[in-house]
């Protein structure tokens, strides 16, 4: 194994590392827009109700 072949090697891994790492990322920003949505939906409900009884 040369050199390079050895520098390929390391950086290949490197690079699944950082994939995984990015997949937990994208995962966690994921949960968060849906916790995020969820409020905002809550919120828009919680007005319409608010204006339903302000003006009945």
């Amino acid at each position: 194994m040369t050199e390079s072949d050895n520098r390929h090697e390391v950086s290949v891994v490197t690079d699944g590392r950082e994939i995984e790492s990015y997949k937990q990322e994208i995962a966690c920003l994921k949960q968060l827009v849906v916790q995020l949505s969820e409020i905002v939906l809550r919120n828009v409900m919680k007005q319409g109700q608010d204006r339903k009884s302000e003006h009945p």
